[in-house]
This record gives structure tokens, sequence and C-alpha cells, in this order.
């Protein structure tokens, strides 16, 4: 009878610990579910607590530190005429500055360039030591700056596509009859002008290429050319009256609008003694200012020696 008593103790105790077992082990589907998403919740929770102090803003579309910025930003945009004073004061896009995007890095100057050519960002020059220029984003009561700026940079990028590539093969003779061709040209340094008689932004450069033409005349292995649209008989009547010291090639609008693809004037080339263009801007001063900078062969320390 004892061993009866026992065994039936024995048996109650295993069931009781089997079924506390299987009650731990086994929970139900809709505990198990329950759970889980209480978990994923707290992830989630977790991360955009995390996230939100990373993660900038819809509005700061220019990151990068506000204190390179010019501090008078707002009143540069605020119109197309401040807009065009401040260009002019601060940007060069034909300089060999440091490009950086919207974000603040930096990427290469065609990218930039072409990047300007959609309308959608200014060039802005950071307060920086370097000559550097990050793309500003535009919003839409911003349509004329964004218009100003797509027309410049349009001619800009064309200019920079070019650079590196080789002159057309030419054979021109000026107006007092002396020849210039690929072949006696080479190894010289040739300074050019692209233009016509009823351009009037041509005619007011004259002087200060005529200045131009006196610094450089005495260095023998530069050589300046202008190349005009016109026929020789009006050219010469104009020259009279309007002074140009340069040698003008008569009868060129064919070269340039085809065979160098040039829509904008006045156009200024830098040619390097191995025929291909190292420059096009298209100003007297940035024309001025690029042989400053230039430093193979740096024609101003020739010319002091």
């Amino acid at each position: 009878m004892k061993n009866l008593i026992i065994s039936i103790v024995t048996i109650a105790a295993g069931f009781g610990i089997t079924y506390y077992v299987l009650d731990s082990v086994f929970v139900p589907k809709k505990d198990i579910i329950t759970s889980i998403a209480d978990e994923s919740s707290a992830v989630v929770d977790d991360n955009n607590e995390v996230n939100s102090d990373d993660t900038p803003s819809d509005n700061n579309t220019n990151a990068i530190d506000n204190e390179m910025f010019p501090e008078d930003l707002d009143n540069y945009l605020a119109s197309k005429e401040n807009w065009k004073d401040y260009f002019k004061e601060n940007i060069d896009l034909s300089s060999n500055f440091i490009a950086l995007n919207p974000d603040g890095e930096e990427i290469d100057k065609g990218d930039f360039l072409s990047n300007l050519t959609s309308g959608d960002y200014a060039p802005i020059k950071l307060l920086s030591g370097e000559e550097m220029y990050q793309l500003y984003s535009l919003d839409d009561s911003q349509n004329e700056i964004s218009e100003s700026i797509k027309d410049t940079s349009k001619i800009i990028y064309s200019y920079y596509t070019k650079e590196g590539t080789r002159l057309p093969e030419f054979n021109f003779t000026d107006l007092n009859g002396t020849k210039f061709t690929t072949e006696n040209t080479k190894e010289k340094i040739i300074i050019m002008k692209c233009w016509y008689m009823d351009d009037n932004a041509s005619i007011k450069e004259f002087k200060e290429l005529n200045n131009l033409y006196d610094e450089y005349e005495a260095y023998e292995d530069v050589i300046f050319l202008s190349l005009a649209f016109d026929d020789p008989s009006d050219l010469k009547s104009f020259l009279i009256k309007n002074e140009f010291r340069y040698p003008v090639i008569p009868n060129q609008r064919d070269f340039i609008e085809n065979e160098m693809e040039i829509s904008h004037f006045p156009t200024h080339l830098i040619i390097d003694e191995e025929g291909y263009i190292e420059k096009m801007v298209g100003s007297v001063e940035e024309l001025k200012e690029t042989l400053k900078k230039m430093s193979a062969p740096d024609i101003s320390e020739e010319m002091n020696q």
C-alpha cells in the first residue's frame, strides 16, 4: 500500500513539472505576434529618435557651414540687379576655382558648370582663403536670376568644353597681305579675338586690346590675330576711324561659326605652342587676368628678363 501511494505521488509530481515546462515553452501564437509587434515598435521608436538628429531638414538644401556664405547672401539673391552686381564683383567662372556641390563636396569644374546651365543653382563664392564656389539651390521666386545664370553659364560651359582641343587647320591672310597658317605659327602662342563690326561690345574693347598688344608685342613668340565676319573693304574703312592694332583677318564668319563653333561675341582665345586651345573667355578683362595667371609659359617673366 505504501508503495502504491509513493507511485501515485511520483506520477502527479511528474505531470505537474511537465505541464509547467510546456506552458513556458509553447506560448500561444497570438501572444508571440503581440510580443514581436511590441519589440518592432520599440526598435522603430529608437531609430526615429536616433535619426532625428542626423537627417537634414527639407529646408537645408545647401549643406555647408553657414559661416562660409556671404552675410548679405539673401540680399544678393533678392533681385536680378543685385545678383548681377554680386556676380560681377565676386564670380569668375573662367578661373581655376574649387567647385563644390550643394552638400559642400568637391566636384569636377565641368560638372559644376553643367549644373549651372540648368538654372537650378547660383554660384556662391565662399568666405575662404581659396577661390571656392558652391552651387546654391534657387527657388521659384528667383526665376529672373535663374535665367540670367543659365544664359551666362551656357556660354562659359561651351568655352570650357573646347579648352584642350586643337584649333582647326587654318590659312589666313590679313588686310595687309600677311599670311598666318597652322604651319608658320607652330611653337607660337596665339592670342585671338573673334568679332564683327556691328557688335558694340567688341568695338568697346579696342582701346584695352591695343594696350595689351603694345604690352606683349615685343615678345617674339606671341602672335595676335583677330578674325572678323566682314569684307576687306568695309573693314578698312571702319578701321580708319576705329584703331585696332591686331592683324585683322576678313571674311571669317564660316570659320568662326562652323569650324570653331563660336556664337558669342566677342570671344578671345589663347592657343598654346602646339595648337591647342588653352583658354576661351568672353571679355578683355578675363583675357588680361588669364594672361597674368599663365604659368607655362609665363609671358610676363619672359618679357622682363
